[in-house]
Order: structure tokens, then sequence, then C-alpha cells
């Protein structure tokens, strides 16, 4: 019974990928109006909330998501604006701007002192870290995880003329931030299993492979070595959820949302999403 349940999510999940796919196509026709939607004031959403707090008052997932968006527009300071408006230049990162806002809450909320992501591509995210305890002056280590390479999976490709190790670090130079621990390895490499072995961490963003096995095994060693309290952030997950991106945003991939949902939800306190990263507290 349990194997057929799960065979049922994965097909969901699947045809829930490719519907979004088909949307996101869509979507480019008019792309540019509903963004210009999203963007606009709205008083209601004109509120400086904690990150839990957000999730109380905006419970829905498309809700909270268009408050994440509305704050960065809207009441984001420039320090955390001009950090995502160099990372959109030249394609050096991913992702959107209402996931600056959640970084931006949850870091002021929980004030995370040792955090780690795997899959660190050119170094928006733990710089974005960086970048917000030196704002709020708490003291914080930032760790990555990455092969650094143009290496990608069952459903990404990365450009092959980037020196991904070098730009990281230029990014920190950039924004004047002291430059964070960086392990060149794959996840599942023993370099990198003993890097999260060896600490307690306070928040670790799983943003690397999407391939359903690899996810898990992320998932799983990251769990058991995330302190109590600490936080654990899943990319791509939110398939199979009741979240329904506009045309500039993605519900995510089959692997790590078939991750959150069979594991993380059962395993660990879920405290929100916004869009497809979807966060999670250990007990």
């Amino acid at each position: 019974m349990i194997e057929t349940s799960s065979k049922h999510l994965v097909n969901d999940m699947h045809k829930s990928y490719l519907e979004g796919i088909k949307e996101k196509i869509i979507g480019k026709l008019y792309l540019p109006i509903q963004l210009k939607w999203y963007s606009r004031y709205q008083q209601t959403y004109d509120q400086d909330l904690a990150f839990c707090e957000a999730v109380l008052r905006y419970p829905e997932r498309n809700y909270l998501h268009m408050y994440m968006h509305h704050y960065f527009i809207h009441l984001a300071s420039n320090s955390v604006k001009n950090h995502r408006i160099f990372f959109k230049q030249n394609l050096r990162g991913f992702g959107e701007d209402a996931f600056h806002t959640m970084w931006w809450l949850l870091l002021r909320e929980f004030r995370p002192q040792l955090c780690l992501e795997i899959g660190v591509y050119r170094g928006q995210i733990i710089s974005l870290w960086a970048l917000i305890s030196q704002i709020l002056h708490y003291p914080s280590e930032v760790h990555g995880i990455s092969p650094f390479t143009p290496m990608g999976d069952s459903v990404s490709t990365y450009c092959v003329d980037v020196d991904y190790f070098t730009d990281t670090l230029n990014a920190f130079k950039h924004f004047n931030l002291p430059a964070p621990t960086l392990v060149k390895a794959l996840s599942t490499d023993s370099e990198a299993i003993n890097h999260i072995m060896r600490h307690s961490w306070n928040l670790i963003y799983i943003d690397g492979s999407h391939d359903f096995e690899i996810a898990l095994a992320d998932y799983c060693l990251c769990r058991d070595h995330l302190a109590p309290g600490g936080l654990l952030v899943l990319d791509d997950a939110s398939l199979g959820t009741s979240f329904r991106p506009p045309s500039f945003s993605f519900a995510g991939h089959p692997g790590p949302s078939r991750v959150a949902a069979e594991f993380a939800m059962q395993e660990m306190k879920f405290l929100g999403a916004v869009g497809h990263n979807n966060v999670f507290q250990k007990p």
C-alpha cells in the first residue's frame, strides 16, 4: 500500500512538473504584465512581519509568496535589493526576488550562526547570508559545499565557461564580506560528508542535485547534523502542493519535492514555504 501511494505521489509530481513547464512557456507571453501586477503596491501586504508571523498571517502558499515578493519591492533595504540586482546580472544567480525576502526574514528572526549551503553555484545565497548577518550585527560562519564545476543532473545544465570557485569568492569581495569556508566536492564525497558531520549546524540549505536518491541522501545527512531548533530549507520542493506559481515562478522538481513530501514533512516541523523553497525546523 505504501509503495503504491509513493508511486502515485511520484506520478502526480511528474505531472505537476510537466504542467509547470507548460505554464512557464505560455506565461512568457504575458510575463511582464503579471510581474508588474505582482509588484504593484498593495496596502494589505505593507507590513514588516517576522517570517513565522507572515506564515500565520498568510497561511496559503500563494498569498505568502505574494507577500514576500511585495516586501522585496516595497520594504526591503537597498543593501538587500542591490545584492539581488548584482546576481541577476550576467546570470550570476537563479531564484526570485521573494527568496531574498525569505532569507532576510528568516535570518532576522532566528539569527543562525553556523550556516551551510549544498550546491553553491556562484555564491548568491551564502553571500546574502553573510551580508544579512553583517547588517544585523550578529556573528555567523558561512560554509558551502559544491563541485564548483558545470556538472548538472537529470533536470539541470550549467554554463561551461565560468570559474565557479573564483566567481563565488569574487562575489564576497565585491560586497566586502569575510571569505566563506568552501569545500570543493560533491555532497556524496567523503570530504563533504566528513565536513557536514564535524559540525552541528543552525541552518542548512539543500540546493544540490535534483535527483531523488542524492537529494534524499543530502537530506538525511543534514537532518542528523542539524542542531535542535535549527533550520533546514529544501529548494525546488513544492511540486504536488497547493502552490500555483505565477509565470515568473516555478514549483520545483520531482526529486526534492518527493523528499519534502515523504520525509521532511513527516520528520520535522514545517514552518512555511516561499515558492519552491520549503522551510523546516528540527524539533
